[in-house]
Parts: C-alpha cells; structure tokens; sequence
C-alpha cells in the first residue's frame, strides 16, 4: 500500500529525529496540527508543504511520492530539428497557396478577356468570326466573374 502524506511527513521528521513540537514551534503550528496532519486526520495546506520541504531538505513532490524531474540538458538537435521542419513545412505552405492563388487568377482573368480575343482575332483576320466561339468565351467570362468573389 502507497504511503500517504501523513506517513511520509511523519518518516521524514523520524530521520531528522525532530519530536512533533519541535516541527510545530519552526512552522508556526500547533504540535496538534502536526498530529493531526502525520496522523492523516488533515492535508496540510501547500505553503505548509513548502515550509516542511525546506525544512526536511526535500523536494515538495516528495510528500506526494513523486520525483522532481529536471531536464538540465538543452537538446540541440531537437530544437533545431523542430526549426526545420517548421520552416520547411511554412514555406511549402506558402509555395502551394501562391501557387494555388496565382493560376485560379490566371485562368478568371483569361475567362474575363476571353470575349475580347476572339472579337480581336476577327478584326484582326486571325480567325474567323464565330457565333459559337463567342458565346462559348461570353460564357465562361460569366462564370469568371460569378466565381471572382470566392
């Protein structure tokens, strides 16, 4: 069975070799209090666990039976490892959504003038008028500008 906080206080107080009324009288309490607390009957409040921890010479996670992990070591290659993928990742981001942008431009602008070239094309006898042609291009400059604002 785990220890409880009580027990842990109470065990660290026995390697000390420090009585109830001396840990009260060092954190302002009452010798009952530390009692109360060793015996389980109440939680001491967490300054209280600080104050005991400095005075026990231990870590505040020692009463709640877990281990104070500190990571002393910069991890370089983590870091930079990170800072790569991010700045490949943004800029093939960034390369797609131009690239993306930039042909839906292209091909609403060349829908757009599309009616206009085929009017040029036949003034300029590049091709003959046509009907069909024109209504096709008169069409999709419709569907260009309808798609414009999305």
């Amino acid at each position: 069975m785990a220890e409880t906080i009580g027990q842990r206080i109470k065990s660290k107080r026995m390697e000390l070799g420090l009585t109830q009324s001396e840990v009260a009288e060092k954190l302002f309490v009452t010798q009952q209090t530390v009692a109360r607390w060793e015996g389980d009957k109440h939680l001491p409040p967490i300054t209280a666990l600080e104050d005991l921890a400095k005075l026990f010479d231990v870590d505040v996670a020692d009463f709640f039976g877990g281990e104070k992990v500190v990571m002393h070591k910069f991890n370089f290659f983590a870091f930079f490892g990170s800072m790569v993928f991010n700045l490949l990742f943004f800029w093939l981001v960034a390369v797609s959504l131009v690239t993306i942008f930039l042909t839906n431009w292209g091909m609403i602008g060349g829908c757009i003038i599309s009616p206009l070239v085929v009017i040029y094309q036949a003034v300029a006898d590049i091709r003959p008028f046509e009907w069909l042609r024109f209504g096709s291009a008169s069409l999709l400059a419709v569907i260009a500008v309808a798609v414009l604002p999305i």
